[in-house]
């Protein structure tokens, strides 16, 4: 395994004392406001509070000391590292046409990491645009590059009730309610533990129904599924899916940014989000 250079390790350290995924985010910003006062932000705490931000933050963490050991080679420490080497990596990425999403990813990292308030205007990058989110709306490299023909139940699965990736290897056939003979809901638990219910797709009712039979209870309905699938690809085909399920033969209202208020409500509480316009731009459009 290679070895980690000093500020590898440094930044290692730091993010583990800031790791407290079981700390509440609220308390968390209470504290960080009396402890900051003025210069306090609006969403700003201490610590790093989810395993998927910590990931994401770790994956800047070496990107920007891969930068620094390259183009600032004098500088072996991270407390030698001031607001002009963040903002000017922030510039190499855009420069290297980098996403306005990631590059807001990183500037979050950096401010966080390095106890930093450097804003998109002080480092003269662009503004991050839903235009940028492109997951799932083009052809990646890994698309393909599995059999599914392995994944046949996983997927449809997926398809039926919308999850999250991580929730089809950890459903259950006592998770599904049913109803009329036929599995209609099914119980999820996903990000940070969250537990929630999402309906299933009429069409996909009797499908479910047949991978049910004769599984056991307490027992995982699958075993394997590949990073290689673009799971948030088939999000978004239950999305659009379900969203005229909801509507039936009603007339749609329009009076959402586009779509029926009350049908994106339901809508975004079967995906798990709390937001409407979230669910329009990153699973409607």
């Amino acid at each position: 395994m290679a070895r980690m250079s000093k500020m590898d390790y440094q930044l290692h350290c730091r993010m583990q004392e800031m790791f407290c995924p079981n700390v509440s985010r609220h308390q968390a910003k209470t504290e960080y406001k009396e402890m900051m006062g003025n210069k306090a932000t609006h969403n700003r705490t201490i610590g790093i509070h989810s395993y998927k931000t910590y990931d994401a933050y770790k994956q800047t963490s070496i990107e920007f000391v891969r930068y620094m050991r390259n183009e600032h080679k004098d500088i072996k420490d991270i407390n030698q590292i001031k607001e002009n080497h963040v903002i000017d990596y922030l510039r190499y990425r855009q420069d290297n046409e980098k996403s306005a999403y990631t590059i807001s990813k990183d500037m979050a990292a950096l401010n966080k990491l390095f106890n930093f308030y450097i804003t998109k205007k002080d480092a003269r990058i662009q503004q991050r645009t839903y235009k940028d989110i492109t997951r799932s709306r083009k052809p990646r490299e890994n698309d393909r590059k599995y059999n599914p023909n392995n994944y046949k139940d996983q997927i449809l699965f997926a398809k039926a009730s919308g999850c999250r990736r991580e929730s089809v290897l950890r459903v259950k056939p006592e998770n599904f309610v049913w109803e009329n003979g036929l599995p209609v809901k099914v119980q999820l638990k996903e990000k940070g533990g969250t537990e929630r219910e999402a309906h299933i797709i009429c069409n996909y009712q009797e499908d479910i129904k047949r991978i049910l039979l004769g599984k056991e209870l307490d027992k995982p309905l699958f075993t394997k599924y590949t990073k290689k699938i673009d799971n948030h690809a088939f999000r978004r085909e239950y999305s659009k899916t379900r969203y005229k399920e909801i509507l039936g033969e009603r007339e749609d209202k329009n009076d959402y940014k586009g779509y029926d208020k009350n049908a994106l409500k339901i809508l975004t509480k079967d995906l798990g989000h709390n937001r409407l316009d979230v669910v329009v731009y990153n699973y409607l459009r």
